[in-house]
């Protein structure tokens, strides 16, 4: 899984919010209990997927190397809560405000915000990376990938603890990668190779996944043949 010719150099760690979120997540959030009306465990289901089978059909390794840490699950908005603000360096101040979630997932997230949701990370020499399945129906799916960068984002600032950086946004589709794939590129401008951000989203049967990576070695190579791993192993594993 996830083996190919992706090599990366070593050194620091650099992990993007998303990917940290997640990171530290509690699992099982996504699972349907005992308590739950037959409807709500009916509607936990997309395509015959369950929680479980998403968790399962995540990478194991990338590069050869294991996850940083255990699979998390819950709900997409429970995993991707801690995104809203960097807590370990203080308040983020967004501008403009319109760009603090949607430009920088490349997807519209309240759209799959309530969807069972899945999980990884990975720590591979200077970069981090990060794996993300979503049970989604195709209307779902369809319509949270449609939305586009939002006019007056392609450009904007995040200030922290006295700090503004400026960060310039790109997005392209990409073909060969499930029913739909857009390739996202977050970059500091100006700053260093490790601020790079390159992610990938695109919809296969009854899921969505997003695959990120982020360091000084995150291209949009890297992260298209990570994206195409991530999904071959997922469409197999939840045929």
């Amino acid at each position: 899984m996830a083996r190919g010719g992706w090599k990366m150099a070593a050194g620091m760690l650099v992990l993007p919010l998303a990917v940290a979120a997640v990171a530290g997540c509690s699992g099982g959030g996504g699972h349907p209990t005992a308590t739950r009306s037959a409807s709500a465990a009916k509607a936990a289901v997309v395509e015959g997927i369950t929680p479980a089978m998403l968790k399962n059909a995540l990478l194991t390794r990338v590069n050869g190397v294991a996850a940083a840490a255990p699979v998390s699950s819950g709900k997409y908005a429970a995993l991707a809560q801690a995104s809203n603000g960097k807590q370990a360096t203080g308040r983020v101040q967004v501008t403009p405000k319109t760009c603090t979630v949607t430009a920088t997932e490349g997807f519209d997230p309240a759209v799959l915000a309530g969807a069972s949701a899945a999980a990884v990370t990975f720590r591979v020499a200077s970069n981090g990376v990060s794996e993300v399945l979503i049970m989604s129906s195709d209307k779902s799916a369809a319509t949270a990938l449609t939305g586009l960068i939002p006019a007056g984002c392609a450009s904007y600032k995040e200030k922290v603890g006295g700090k503004t950086i400026t960060y310039g946004i790109t997005e392209q589709a990409v073909t060969g990668i499930g029913k739909q794939a857009t390739a996202l590129n977050v970059r500091a401008v100006g700053g260093a190779p490790s601020d790079n951000l390159w992610s990938l989203i695109y919809r296969g049967k009854g899921f969505v996944g997003m695959v990120t990576v982020v360091g000084p070695n995150a291209s949009e190579e890297a992260v298209q043949e990570l994206g195409q791993q991530a999904y071959a192993f997922a469409a197999k594993t939840l045929a």
